[in-house]
Protein backbone atom coordinates (compact mmCIF):
# COMPACT_ATOMS: atom_id res chain seq x y z
CA UNK A 1 0.00 0.00 0.00
CA UNK A 2 1.37 3.38 -0.97
CA UNK A 3 0.03 6.81 0.01
CA UNK A 4 1.66 9.69 -1.84
CA UNK A 5 1.10 13.31 -2.70
CA UNK A 6 -0.45 13.87 -6.10
CA UNK A 7 1.46 16.01 -8.54
CA UNK A 8 -0.16 18.38 -10.99
CA UNK A 9 -0.09 15.65 -13.65
CA UNK A 10 -2.06 13.32 -11.33
CA UNK A 11 -5.00 15.68 -10.87
CA UNK A 12 -7.02 14.53 -13.88
CA UNK A 13 -6.88 10.89 -12.73
CA UNK A 14 -7.82 12.05 -9.24
CA UNK A 15 -10.83 13.92 -10.66
CA UNK A 16 -11.96 10.86 -12.64
CA UNK A 17 -11.55 8.64 -9.57
CA UNK A 18 -13.56 10.98 -7.33
CA UNK A 19 -16.35 11.33 -9.90
CA UNK A 20 -16.51 7.52 -10.20
CA UNK A 21 -16.68 7.23 -6.40
CA UNK A 22 -19.50 9.78 -6.28
CA UNK A 23 -21.46 7.77 -8.84
CA UNK A 24 -20.98 4.60 -6.80
CA UNK A 25 -21.67 6.04 -3.34
CA UNK A 26 -24.50 8.40 -4.17
CA UNK A 27 -26.40 6.50 -6.88
CA UNK A 28 -29.38 5.89 -4.58
CA UNK A 29 -29.11 9.31 -2.92
CA UNK A 30 -28.54 11.76 -5.77
CA UNK A 31 -30.41 11.90 -9.06
CA UNK A 32 -29.04 9.84 -11.93
CA UNK A 33 -29.24 12.91 -14.14
CA UNK A 34 -26.86 14.82 -11.88
CA UNK A 35 -24.43 11.91 -11.50
CA UNK A 36 -24.43 11.11 -15.20
CA UNK A 37 -23.76 14.76 -16.07
CA UNK A 38 -20.74 15.03 -13.77
CA UNK A 39 -17.63 15.96 -15.68
CA UNK A 40 -14.14 15.11 -14.50
CA UNK A 41 -12.94 17.94 -16.74
CA UNK A 42 -14.86 20.43 -14.57
CA UNK A 43 -13.45 18.95 -11.35
CA UNK A 44 -9.97 18.82 -12.89
CA UNK A 45 -10.12 22.51 -13.79
CA UNK A 46 -11.03 23.37 -10.18
CA UNK A 47 -8.25 21.09 -8.89
CA UNK A 48 -5.64 22.75 -11.11
CA UNK A 49 -6.64 26.17 -9.78
CA UNK A 50 -6.48 25.01 -6.15
CA UNK A 51 -3.18 23.21 -6.76
CA UNK A 52 -1.53 26.12 -8.57
CA UNK A 53 -2.64 28.58 -5.89
CA UNK A 54 -1.49 26.27 -3.07
CA UNK A 55 -4.99 26.15 -1.59
CA UNK A 56 -5.31 22.38 -1.32
CA UNK A 57 -3.22 19.26 -1.02
CA UNK A 58 -4.07 16.20 -3.07
CA UNK A 59 -3.10 12.71 -1.98
CA UNK A 60 -3.60 9.33 -3.59
CA UNK A 61 -3.59 5.78 -2.23
CA UNK A 62 -2.44 2.87 -4.38
CA UNK A 63 -2.57 -0.90 -4.13
CA UNK A 64 0.38 -1.74 -6.35
CA UNK A 65 -0.26 0.55 -9.33
CA UNK A 66 -4.06 0.62 -8.86
CA UNK A 67 -5.55 3.89 -7.55
CA UNK A 68 -7.81 2.93 -4.65
CA UNK A 69 -8.19 6.18 -2.70
CA UNK A 70 -7.91 9.92 -2.98
CA UNK A 71 -8.17 12.91 -0.68
CA UNK A 72 -8.33 16.68 -1.04
CA UNK A 73 -7.66 18.89 1.97
CA UNK A 74 -6.21 22.17 3.15
CA UNK A 75 -7.32 25.50 4.56
CA UNK A 76 -11.08 25.65 5.06
CA UNK A 77 -13.15 27.54 2.51
CA UNK A 78 -16.21 27.51 4.78
CA UNK A 79 -17.39 30.83 6.20
CA UNK A 80 -16.78 30.92 9.93
CA UNK A 81 -14.11 28.21 9.73
CA UNK A 82 -11.42 30.06 7.76
CA UNK A 83 -8.75 29.38 10.39
CA UNK A 84 -9.41 25.64 10.40
CA UNK A 85 -8.14 22.81 8.25
CA UNK A 86 -10.73 21.10 6.08
CA UNK A 87 -10.99 17.72 4.44
CA UNK A 88 -12.84 18.52 1.22
CA UNK A 89 -12.94 14.98 -0.14
CA UNK A 90 -11.81 11.53 0.88
CA UNK A 91 -12.95 8.45 -1.01
CA UNK A 92 -11.95 4.83 -1.42
CA UNK A 93 -12.73 2.39 -4.19
CA UNK A 94 -15.73 0.31 -3.07
CA UNK A 95 -13.67 -2.92 -2.90
CA UNK A 96 -11.43 -1.41 -0.21
CA UNK A 97 -14.07 0.01 2.13
CA UNK A 98 -14.28 -1.58 5.58
CA UNK A 99 -10.74 -3.01 5.49
CA UNK A 100 -8.82 -0.28 7.33
CA UNK A 101 -7.52 1.57 4.26
CA UNK A 102 -9.81 4.54 4.82
CA UNK A 103 -8.61 4.81 8.40
CA UNK A 104 -4.96 4.76 7.26
CA UNK A 105 -5.53 7.51 4.68
CA UNK A 106 -7.69 9.56 7.04
CA UNK A 107 -5.27 9.61 9.98
CA UNK A 108 -2.40 10.49 7.63
CA UNK A 109 -4.36 13.48 6.34
CA UNK A 110 -5.34 14.57 9.84
CA UNK A 111 -1.68 14.49 10.89
CA UNK A 112 -0.61 16.56 7.88
CA UNK A 113 -3.23 19.18 8.70
CA UNK A 114 -2.15 19.27 12.36
CA UNK A 115 1.48 19.57 11.20
CA UNK A 116 0.44 22.66 9.22
CA UNK A 117 -0.73 24.22 12.49
CA UNK A 118 -4.49 23.71 12.32
CA UNK A 119 -5.96 23.20 15.79
CA UNK A 120 -9.42 22.33 14.41
CA UNK A 121 -10.35 20.21 11.43
CA UNK A 122 -13.75 20.40 9.76
CA UNK A 123 -15.58 18.53 7.06
CA UNK A 124 -19.03 18.27 5.55
CA UNK A 125 -20.93 15.05 5.00
CA UNK A 126 -24.26 14.45 3.34
CA UNK A 127 -26.82 13.51 5.99
CA UNK A 128 -27.83 10.46 3.96
CA UNK A 129 -24.26 9.14 3.81
CA UNK A 130 -24.55 7.28 7.11
CA UNK A 131 -21.50 5.09 6.51
CA UNK A 132 -19.24 8.15 6.19
CA UNK A 133 -20.95 9.92 9.09
CA UNK A 134 -20.38 6.90 11.36
CA UNK A 135 -16.73 6.74 10.23
CA UNK A 136 -16.11 10.38 11.15
CA UNK A 137 -17.91 10.11 14.49
CA UNK A 138 -15.79 7.05 15.37
CA UNK A 139 -12.72 9.17 14.65
CA UNK A 140 -13.79 11.74 17.26
CA UNK A 141 -15.56 14.33 15.13
CA UNK A 142 -18.58 16.09 16.58
CA UNK A 143 -21.60 17.55 14.87
CA UNK A 144 -21.52 21.35 14.70
CA UNK A 145 -24.65 22.05 12.70
CA UNK A 146 -26.98 21.00 9.94
CA UNK A 147 -26.35 22.78 6.68
CA UNK A 148 -27.12 22.82 3.01
CA UNK A 149 -24.28 21.44 0.92
CA UNK A 150 -23.84 22.98 -2.50
CA UNK A 151 -21.35 21.29 -4.79
CA UNK A 152 -21.01 21.49 -8.55
CA UNK A 153 -24.70 22.10 -9.14
CA UNK A 154 -25.87 19.68 -6.44
CA UNK A 155 -27.72 20.86 -3.34
CA UNK A 156 -28.37 18.50 -0.45
CA UNK A 157 -28.86 18.21 3.29
CA UNK A 158 -25.58 17.93 5.14
CA UNK A 159 -23.84 18.06 8.47
CA UNK A 160 -20.75 20.08 9.45
CA UNK A 161 -18.39 18.10 11.69
CA UNK A 162 -15.39 19.33 13.69
CA UNK A 163 -12.60 17.93 15.80
CA UNK A 164 -10.66 20.17 18.16
CA UNK A 165 -7.03 19.25 18.85
CA UNK A 166 -6.32 22.06 21.32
Amino acid sequence: MEIRQAGRDDLYNTAVFLDDCWREVYRIIVSDAFLDAMSPEERHKAFIKRYDEGLSDFWMMFDNEHLIGAAVFGKSFTEGYENDGEISAIYLHKDYIGKGYGHDLFVRIEQMLRDKGYANLVLDVLSSNTRALDFYLKHGYEKVDDRTIKLRGFTGSGIKLIIDYV
